[in-house]
């Protein structure tokens, strides 16, 4: 009798809570070496590794419809082919994002890291502009500002963790030289001027042999600043700003646009491989920009929309190493810096709740963007 009452209580329970209650999220979902996982950490994480997922969703696939896309494949390397089922490449991508923050925590106070009270305060307000910006996402997937803020400041540990193991006094100090070897050899210092390869009033873009004759006409600018030279950075900057005053017109011509008061302004920016490789994406412009000595001029047709007037500069005569130095460490080391957290985290002691987590699954996630 007690054993058929008991049954008819959870039964009426299970009823209720159906009808009228939800089952409460965890308060943690458990912890990877000593980095608990709040049950917001791991949506998330879980949720970062859906838009992973979504990037790479096929055309005819909708990544709105998240239930159906779970149950879908998709292809995780294009050049070996390999696939995946969406929900198994999301619960591998959520492990691995929380495997590396909880290496992080740990590499980070192994070395005596602590955060300042400037990087703590950047990070938070960091946060709450991801709030101001995407809140009603995070808060419809249960993801608040405090998740956010603790989030920012595992990812400014990891910032500074270049520091603390490749910097001057770290653990495996990068010397100036090959600092200086990376700087020369693997990053790219530029003065430019952006020229669109389309009117600026109609938005109508120029055809083949329009861009053609706007290339002519930039070369022709460039080639006069090559003539000119200039012994300094300030020098060089000049020259191509007069250049570019001279040509600009009869380039915007060829559109039937014209110039504006900022049409001429000259740009600077230390570019990586990665930003040479994602930005030069018509044939043969990054190699353009990879010969170029340090205050050689060209014009070079970066993609189909844009053509850059430009100088490539010695980055060290517009900063010092010093001021550099985080910069080419993250270029230079930041690989391998990642690789070896991910490693360490999956080294790390799992004491994980499956049970937990099964109360936040990827089936809840919404997600009201298609990314096709």
């Amino acid at each position: 009798m007690k054993k058929k009452l008991l049954a008819l209580i959870c039964a009426l329970a299970l009823v209720f809570s159906l009808v009228g209650c939800t089952i409460s999220a965890p308060d943690t979902v458990g912890s990877i070496g000593d980095f608990e996982i709040t049950s917001g950490m791991y949506l998330l994480a879980q949720y970062g590794a859906y838009q992973q997922a979504a990037q790479l969703a096929g055309t005819d696939q909708d990544t709105t419809d998240v239930k159906a896309f779970l149950k879908e494949t998709i292809t995780t390397d294009s050049d070996s082919g390999e696939s995946a089922v969406v929900s198994d490449y999301v619960a591998q991508q959520t492990q691995q994002t929380l495997e590396t923050l909880a290496a992080v925590d740990a590499r980070f106070k192994a070395l005596g890291g602590e955060l300042t009270d400037e990087q703590i305060a950047t990070a938070d307000r960091y946060a709450q502009q991801m709030m101001d910006q995407y809140g009603d996402t995070y808060t419809a997937n249960g993801i608040g500002l405090e998740t956010v803020k603790a989030y920012e400041r595992l990812q400014m540990e990891h910032t500074a963790l270049l520091e603390l193991v490749y910097g001057k006094n770290g653990e495996a100090p990068v010397e100036d030289d090959e600092l200086t070897s990376h700087l020369d050899d693997s990053m790219y210092e530029i003065c430019y001027i952006s020229i669109p390869l389309y009117n600026t009033s109609t938005y109508a873009f120029a055809d083949d042999d329009q861009k053609a004759e706007m290339l002519k006409l930039a070369q022709a600018a460039a080639d006069s600043v090559n003539a000119a030279g200039g012994e300094t950075v300030s020098d060089q900057v000049s020259v191509l700003h007069e250049a570019a005053q001279n040509a600009l017109p009869d380039i915007y011509a060829v559109l039937d646009s014209e110039t504006s008061d900022d049409s001429a302004s000259v740009q600077t920016e230390l570019l990586t491989e990665s930003d040479v490789a994602s930005a030069f994406t018509q044939d043969g412009a990054a190699d353009a920009l990879r010969s170029l000595s340090y205050g050689e001029a060209a014009a070079v047709q970066i993609n189909s929309y844009t053509l850059l007037l430009m100088v490539r500069v010695d980055p060290l005569s517009v900063s010092s190493l010093d001021d550099l130095r985080s910069q080419i460490l993250s270029d230079m080391k930041g690989g391998e810096l990642d690789d070896a957290l991910a490693a360490g985290g999956a080294e790390l002691a799992h004491d994980l709740d499956s049970s937990a987590m099964n109360k936040l699954p990827a089936k809840k996630i919404v997600n009201n963007s298609a990314n096709n």
